[in-house]
């Protein structure tokens, strides 16, 4: 067979192999946009979670939290398909306690990234959330990034204010006292202290 003859069959094979793939990752892309049409919030797939290997609960109680997660994700979804659809009236926006049920869980779960994206969505709707601040910090608390978990204690006293919300000063003092910024305790658990506020641990901590 002449070489040309081979050298254009081998290219057409090659062309026929680069096309296919093509086909094949286009409709790749096109079943990931199918899963994702309709969905008006971040849809988890929940059956990706191994149940099983949840540390500290058993596959019993995952289970309840697996059911719980998905019924506040169906809720959520719904409450935001409802608002979008409905022309994004004031009154009608998603209730904030489906973020908090579906993050609260998804932290159960062991997925503390999922919870806090689902948490940090409740601020699309509201410019202003206690429980969802409270609740943020503690899961930063869970990753031991004490600085940003004060963040969100501190907005919540900013915003709200101090005489409401004098107790994280409580929680901000414990946290610089884990990383060693006594400077810090000292200045967080004062403040505590001027609203009537103790802990023995501080206490012996700031006398060393």
């Amino acid at each position: 067979m002449p070489k040309k003859i081979i050298i254009s069959i081998i290219v057409i094979i090659v062309i026929i192999i680069a096309a296919g793939a093509l086909v094949f990752f286009n409709q790749e892309e096109e079943k990931d946009q199918e899963e994702e049409k309709g969905f008006y919030t971040k849809h988890y797939n929940i059956d990706l979670i191994d149940i099983e290997s949840i540390e500290g609960i058993t596959p019993e109680i995952a289970k309840e939290y697996k059911d719980k997660f998905v019924e506040y994700q169906d809720k959520l979804e719904e409450a935001v398909k409802n608002y979008e659809q409905g022309g994004k009236k004031e009154e009608e926006k998603p209730n904030p306690d489906f973020f908090v049920e579906k993050a609260r869980y998804a932290n159960y779960l062991g997925q503390t990234d999922w919870a806090i994206e689902i948490l940090n969505n409740l601020f699309d709707y509201y410019e202003n959330s206690s429980v969802g601040w409270n609740n943020l910090a503690k899961l930063y608390e869970k990753k031991k990034d004490y600085i940003k978990a004060n963040e969100y204690y501190l907005k919540m006293i900013d915003t709200f204010g101090e005489r409401q919300f004098w107790g994280q000063y409580h929680y901000i003092a414990k946290n610089y006292m884990t990383i060693g910024d006594k400077e810090k305790v000292r200045e967080y658990y004062e403040r505590h202290k001027s609203f009537g506020g103790y802990d023995g641990e501080i206490e012996e901590y700031l006398a060393k």
